[in-house]
Parts: structure tokens; C-alpha cells; sequence
């Protein structure tokens, strides 16, 4: 069993801590907004579908799940990414409109040749948003498993891998070690170990029906989001760009109270990790403080492939001059090149 460890090239700054198989009853292609609009000679075609789906294994497919496609036009096609985004995100996380253009990993994947499809967790931005207490990273996984059937019989051939971030990443990492179907699983934001950091995340979040964000936008009791003004401690402050920044917090999305719990339950014992079966590359920003103190990054990093025992290949990847939101970072692409790289070289 090969387990590896690389640091990306890159000069380093002085630290500053810085807090089953269920039957698919639908699926349909909604018209896009002038923002879906793809194949205008940017290397992809861009749509949005919907999908029933069921929050429990064999239960009643009564929920919908909202995914955002982005297709190769014109260049071989090298496989499907399914990109699931953290807690307080949707598909935005990796395909963000600013004032100064697009900040975008799925893009990017679809113009290295990948079909990115970026799911609307259940709860987020376009899919149903049932009782929270119905909402968890098994009723996440449950469904990431009926789309990942569905595009299996779509783009039939093609590899499979899951690339989550943060509690996307948890998602992605219970939906592989539950029901084998993915050939590679990519984590971001996402180290078995807790940092200084760590304990701030809980004070980060309210009641999302308490924020003046939702007021047009009602969310059900046990809902949580971001308190207003604090998307930045997301970043490594020295290289985020505010336009980005404000962006990000102008879309902010919710979590659940049992969301929470399940990540920080595979965060601390890496449950499902034990797991997954298929390679994996782990990718986490120098300066995530969510995970490691500056003084034990490398130890950090350097245990984190026996959180794996099962699989056959684990990597670690730090992104230098990235915290904890990588894709957003000024160097985002440096991630999604890192990330497209080795899925390259493993499927």
C-alpha cells in the first residue's frame, strides 16, 4: 500500500493563526438563467437539473436535487467530477460570480476535459429543504449515491470521482466508504485532526431564520448560517481578494445542527475514512487553522494517510498561501490544476 506526502512548490509565509442503489424517479434539465449560459466559446456547455431523490435507502423519493452541469465542448472527455460544497455553501463555492468575473473550479474542470457537476446539497440553494432534523451527512451521502447512479448511466464508461470540501468533503467520504460506486475521492478542507481554530467554528453560526439574509428567504427552525461579516475567516486574509469575499458572503447558504455533528464525529474519529477503498487525495490549505496549529502542520499532515487505512493510495497536498476555503482563494487554480493532475494520473 503506497501512502505519500508532497508540499507544492511555493514560497512560505511567516504563520499567523487565523481562526444503496434507489430508483431515480426524475430527472429533468431546467432552462438556464442568462448566468447557466455555456457554449460561447469558453470550452463548455453549462445547465442545471433536477433529480427525486429519497433521503433514506429504499424510502419515498420526494425530495429534489439540484445539481449544476458543466460539460467539455470540443476536447476529449476524461471523466466526472461530482464537486460537493461545505457547510453555508451551494454550487456556488465552486463557480462564484464577482464584480470582477468568475472565480470558478468547475469551469476550470470542465476546460481541463472533466464533466463537473456540482450538487445543491439538500437544504442549499436550488434543491428541497425538508426539516432539519431530517437533514444529515447520511441523508446527504444517500443522495449524492442516487445522482452518482444516474450519471454512471449517463456518461457510461467514464470514471467517477467525488471532490468535496469541508463538510462536502465528509459527505464524500461516507458516500464511498457506504456504497462503493466512485473510482477516486478528492477531500478538501477536511484533516482528521483539530486545530486551535476548530472550537471558533460553532460561534461562527446562528440560527439562519435570524439573519437578515434569510428574511426574504425563510429557512425552518435548526437551520444554521454564517453571523454577518465573518465569510473572511474562511481565508488566508494575505492572499483573498475582497471582491471574493463579499461575493461569497452575499450568497451565503445554511447547514444543519446534525450536519455539524456528523463532521465533527468523522473529523475526530474518521469513521467512514476507515472505510473507502478507492485512492484518495487530500488537499488542505497552509494556513487552515480549522485543522492544525502553525508549529504541528507537518505532523498533522504527515499522520493524515493512515486515516485510510483500505485505500489503496493516499496523497496529501498543501496548497501554500490558501486557508480554509481553497477554491476561492487568489490561487484557486493552483488547487484545481493540483486537483486534475492526479485524477489525471490515477483514473
Amino acid at each position: 500500500m503506497s501512502k505519500r506526502i508532497d508540499r507544492l512548490p511555493g514560497s512560505l509565509r511567516a504563520v499567523v493563526a487565523v481562526a444503496g442503489a434507489l430508483t431515480i424517479t426524475t430527472l429533468s434539465v431546467v432552462m438556464p438563467d442568462p448566468a447557466d449560459a455555456g457554449g460561447d466559446g469558453s470550452g463548455f456547455s453549462r445547465h442545471t437539473v433536477t433529480q427525486e431523490v429519497s433521503l433514506t435507502d429504499g424510502g419515498r423519493a420526494d425530495q429534489v436535487l439540484s445539481s449544476v452541469i458543466y460539460e467539455p465542448e470540443g476536447r476529449h472527455v476524461r471523466g466526472v467530477q461530482v464537486l460537493l460544497p461545505g457547510a453555508t455553501y451551494d454550487h456556488r463555492y465552486f463557480d462564484l460570480k464577482t464584480s470582477r468575473g468568475w472565480v470558478s473550479q468547475a469551469r476550470d474542470a470542465a476546460g481541463d476535459g472533466w464533466v463537473s457537476v456540482v450538487v445543491d446539497r439538500i437544504g442549499t440553494g436550488r434543491s428541497s429543504r425538508p426539516a432539519a432534523d431530517e437533514v444529515n451527512n447520511t441523508s446527504q451521502a444517500t443522495t449524492v449515491h442516487q445522482l452518482v447512479t444516474r450519471l454512471r448511466a449517463t456518461y457510461e464508461g467514464l470514471p467517477v470521482a467525488l471532490v468535496g470540501h469541508s463538510l462536502g468533503s465528509a459527505v464524500a467520504i461516507q458516500e464511498a466508504a457506504t456504497y462503493k460506486d466512485v473510482d477516486a475521492v478528492v477531500v478538501t478542507g477536511l484533516l482528521h485532526h483539530g486545530g486551535g481554530a476548530a472550537g471558533l467554528f460553532g460561534t461562527l453560526n446562528h440560527p439562519a431564520a435570524e439573519d437578515p439574509a434569510f428574511v426574504r428567504r425563510p429557512v425552518p427552525a435548526g437551520y444554521l448560517t454564517t453571523r454577518p461579516g465573518l465569510r473572511h475567516l474562511f481565508y488566508w486574509p494575505f492572499n483573498a481578494d475582497l471582491t471574493t469575499v463579499d461575493a461569497d458572503d452575499s450568497v451565503k447558504q445554511t447547514a444543519t445542527e446534525g450536519e455539524v455533528s456528523d463532521f465533527t464525529e468523522e473529523q475526530s474519529a474518521g469513521h467512514f475514512a476507515k472505510g473507502v477503498v478507492v485512492p484518495v487525495l487530500s488537499v488542505v490549505g497552509e494556513h487552515d487553522t480549522f485543522f492544525f496549529d502553525p508549529a504541528d502542520r507537518d505532523r498533522t499532515v504527515a499522520a493524515e494517510p493512515a486515516a485510510y487505512p483500505a485505500s489503496p493510495r493516499v496523497e496529501v497536498k498543501v496548497v501554500p498561501d490558501a486557508g480554509h476555503d481553497l477554491a476561492l482563494q487568489r490561487n484557486g487554480e493552483r488547487t484545481t490544476g493540483c486537483i486534475d493532475a492526479w485524477l489525471n494520473r490515477r483514473l
